[in-house]
């Protein structure tokens, strides 16, 4: 049997860690917990970290949450997650989610579905084993998710229809970002995701200078034009985010794809379809710049992102995030 211990991030630096783990992110990511299976030499072979404060609630139901996942192998990714799964039990959590770093503004979900496409920028990975350990551990599937490419947005794009003269009516007006004072954008922005995501699944609320410290260092990576704001009257009622795949650069040495990361805006019904016009005009921005392919990224399973990307791309990958009744 896999030995189980609890462990610091000072810890690893005296043990050989078979897993790669940066184990300052137990701090920057407040883990409630962590633990790694070691094997007969002292070698971490599987770990984890456990959250069970502030998480999600699920159908009314109290979630802790399993990330920080890896393993070398089935058995010691099975031990170690249902050595996870007791101390969520014992700290009265009602269902285990994973994998989950904490709440949905980190990295979550397993790819599932690979399929041929590379991995793009902010994707997360794993060895397509990973999702039969938690299997094997007695999860099934909580959630879908999705990401859908279109390698030919010039020709295909979202239907505006009379879209774009209603938000003209409305006095709404979409413009990029301004990266030379982005205080106050930042902080529409920050109010607008947190409007629109509020219903969303396994939402938890994130405070402002957690939310900025995410994203204004994007602003010094990626070029407005692909960092859109509706605003009505000055106040920011639309967001769309769609970098460059900057890993398609470093790995392919090349990069004609965006990744459409973000699309946000306030669910009041007469801003209902601006998401639409917010992705348009992004690519058109970005056919300007160069570019020819869009992905739209990790969605949940039929949401209204989900739905306006199938009109005019095409699949390209699925994940899944894993439940278990405690």
């Amino acid at each position: 049997m896999p030995n189980i211990f609890d462990m610091q991030s000072s810890d690893y630096d005296d043990i050989t860690d078979k897993t790669d783990f940066d184990s300052q992110r137990l701090q920057l990511e407040q883990a409630d917990q962590h633990f790694a299976a070691l094997d007969a030499d002292q070698q971490v072979r599987a770990r984890c970290s456990i959250w069970w404060r502030d998480t999600a609630k699920l159908n009314g139901s109290t979630t802790g949450a399993i990330g920080h996942y890896a393993a070398t192998d089935a058995e010691y990714g099975e031990a170690v997650l249902q050595h996870a799964c007791r101390e969520l039990k014992n700290r009265r959590c009602d269902i285990a989610v994973g994998p989950l770093d904490g709440n949905t503004w980190r990295n979550y979900r397993f790819i599932t579905e690979r399929g041929d496409a590379k991995i793009f920028f902010l994707e997360p990975d794993n060895p397509d084993e990973w999702p039969l350990h938690f299997n094997y551990a007695g999860f099934s599937t909580l959630a879908h998710y999705v990401s859908e490419i279109n390698p030919d947005m010039a020709n295909r794009q979202p239907e505006l229809g009379s879209l774009r003269q209603k938000f003209a009516r409305l006095g709404v007006q979409i413009n990029p970002v301004d990266v030379g004072n982005p205080v106050d954008d930042m902080a529409g922005i920050y109010r607008v995701v947190c409007e629109s995501f509020r219903d969303a699944f396994m939402y938890t609320s994130l405070d402002i200078d957690s939310y900025c410290s995410v994203y204004e260092p994007m602003l010094m990576q990626v070029d407005p034009g692909l960092m859109l704001v509706a605003k009505q009257d000055g106040v920011v009622v639309g967001f769309i985010l769609a970098p460059p795949d900057f890993l398609q650069l470093k790995c392919q040495h090349q990069m004609d794809a965006i990744v459409i990361k973000t699309v946000a805006v306030l669910p009041q019904k007469k801003f209902s379809g601006l998401g639409r016009v917010l992705i348009v005009d992004c690519l058109k921005n970005a056919i300007d710049m160069g570019f020819t392919t869009a992905i739209s990224a990790l969605m949940h399973v039929q949401n209204r992102s989900q739905k306006i990307s199938s009109d005019c791309a095409g699949p390209m990958r699925a994940y899944a995030l894993f439940a278990k009744e405690l």
